[in-house]
């Protein structure tokens, strides 16, 4: 099966996903570090990294397969040991879909030296995730396993930090900062801007986040937030609005596309999406567009008003879709609306266009939980003009496999002519999340003349 990353319109039957068992396997290899580097190599390599004359984390290229399978590459994660007066007794990597609690020993690294730990793994070449690295001092069994439950291992596994040799910093859902690795076939990410981890975070990266408040007010200069009273969901809610450049002066004259953009906190505060989108549109990569931040607030909430027709999705078509047409210069029109979301949020995208096409024509589903709910028969009756992405990591096994049954109920079905399936080498990640929603929006509305 392939795992590299694909996109396709479903009038042939959608690929499968393989099962791995208990979560994904994680693709650990076995004293690699030292069969590729002699032991003198091995104690210069802290020295090597120290000097950035090293191109971190190791990547070794594995042949070309000659079954027209992914290309795949080691990546090897390196652990630098400074506390000699209480040094490491265990060592994890947490990256993102591959910690099985079931065989943590997969994600622990080897002591390669007194002072190094090392851990490699066979993935695609391609493969972006976000990750961190736990170190466990003292007596007594690792925090990761001694916790009883899954969720419990993932974040004892997960409390440390960014790995202090990888420079590549990003952010999660509650703005916990993580390490990112980019395959070396992995897509250019041009237009990116850096993300913003939220300062003196301490704790896992996994989880959510608090209430949303107005401080990002400010830091963008065509960013506004806007506090609403949700009528429908009965409550306030935080939407802030992007402007495209050019509208603060008056050159921006014709009304724009308006995406809408799920979990806007994490958007807005944490992942600088408004400076990402002025560097698309400046490079001629993504026609100037408004963009409405529709905030979740919190776990619970957003559990419970994301998966359902009648939560999140209706207070958009009936209160703030018509209060941004009313405000702002955009189109009034389906093809010029788009909707996106992760996870829940890519379940409540596809929401927005079943139950409402005549207000949303696009959708741009990430990683979306169709495992909650089945959306075939409604998706077969999806409306002639909308247009449908669903993106999905190939390591969120779950999600990948709920996708893949969704795509194969269509199959020969109208509507599936219009659902695109991208499969993503990655895990249920912000760190493939940005950059791909960032691309799909240039495929959605291309600038003209570029």
């Amino acid at each position: 099966m392939t795992m590299h990353t694909e996109r396709a319109r479903y009038a042939a039957a959608p690929p499968r996903v393989e099962t791995r068992g208990n979560g994904a396997a994680t693709p650990r290899v076995h004293g690699f570090l030292a069969t590729r580097v002699s032991p003198e190599g091995i104690a210069a390599l802290p020295a090597a990294l120290a000097s950035g004359n090293l191109d971190y984390p190791l990547v070794d290229r594995c042949p070309a397969p000659g079954d027209g399978g992914p290309e795949m590459v080691h990546a090897t994660f390196l652990f630098i040991d400074e506390q000699a007066e209480q040094p490491a007794q265990a060592v994890i990597l947490s990256a993102n879909a591959l910690v099985d609690h079931e065989n943590l020993a997969a994600s622990e690294f080897e002591q390669a030296s007194e002072r190094l730990w090392s851990i490699t793994l066979l993935v695609p070449a391609d493969w972006v995730a976000s990750y961190r690295i736990t170190v466990h001092r003292g007596d007594g069994p690792a925090p990761w396993h001694q916790a009883a439950d899954r969720r419990a291992i993932r974040l004892a596994a997960d409390a440390g930090g960014p790995d202090p040799l990888n420079p590549q910093v990003s952010t999660t859902m509650n703005g916990a900062a993580v390490s990112v690795f980019r395959g070396p076939k992995a897509a250019a990410t041009p237009h990116l801007a850096p993300a913003v981890p939220a300062a003196g975070h301490r704790g896992p990266s996994l989880g959510g986040w608090g209430a949303a408040d107005a401080r990002t007010q400010g830091r963008h200069p065509r960013l506004s937030h806007h506090l609403l009273q949700d009528e429908n969901c009965g409550r306030e809610r935080s939407v802030w609005i992007y402007q495209p450049p050019g509208s603060d002066s008056g050159a921006q004259q014709e009304p724009t596309p308006l995406v809408v953009v799920h979990d806007g906190a994490t958007w807005v505060k944490h992942l600088s999406f408004a400076e990402s989108l002025d560097n698309a549109i400046n490079a001629k990569a993504l026609e100037p567009v408004h963009v409405m931040f529709v905030d979740s607030t919190s776990i619970p909430l957003r559990s419970t008003e994301l998966p359902h027709a009648a939560g999140t999705t209706r207070s958009l078509a009936q209160q703030f879709l018509p209060w941004a047409r009313n405000g702002f210069n955009v189109r009034a029109d389906p093809a010029s609306t788009l909707v996106t979301g992760s996870s829940f949020g890519g379940l409540a995208a596809i929401l927005a266009v079943l139950r409402y096409p005549e207000l949303f024509g696009r959708a741009v589903a990430q990683s979306p939980s169709l495992w909650y709910t089945d959306l075939s028969t409604q998706l077969k009756s999806l409306a002639p003009h909308v247009e449908l992405e669903i993106q999905a990591g190939y390591f969120e096994t779950r999600i990948a496999e709920s996708c893949a049954q969704t795509l194969d109920a269509l199959h020969g079905s109208n509507s599936a002519q219009r659902i695109q399936y991208q499969q993503v080498s990655g895990g249920h990640d912000w760190a493939w999340w940005a950059p791909e929603l960032l691309s799909a929006l240039a495929r959605s509305f291309p600038a003209t003349g570029r």
